[in-house]
């Protein structure tokens, strides 16, 4: 005899579009990589920026003091 099922036993794996859960997971390493070098690319290409180092750089704890321009008073127009 054949034992008849009313549905489908199969579950369907969350996905967004053709990207699945599983293949996230297995690409969070390197977009963390890639994530990080184009912060550090950021970095690098804004660092003159006036705006940024008021805004970023003269903030940083350690490396802070290195965008904190001191004139020396001999060499003050005033």
């Amino acid at each position: 005899m054949v034992a008849y099922v009313s549905k489908l036993a199969a579950k369907t794996a969350p996905h967004f579009g053709q990207l699945k859960l599983r293949n996230l997971i297995d690409y969070i390493p390197n977009l963390a990589i890639w994530g990080g070098a184009s912060l550090a690319g950021v970095f690098v290409f804004t660092e003159g920026w006036p705006k940024f180092q008021d805004t970023i750089y003269k903030k940083i704890p350690i490396m802070g003091p290195h965008w904190q321009v001191e004139i020396p008073p001999e060499d003050s127009p005033q």
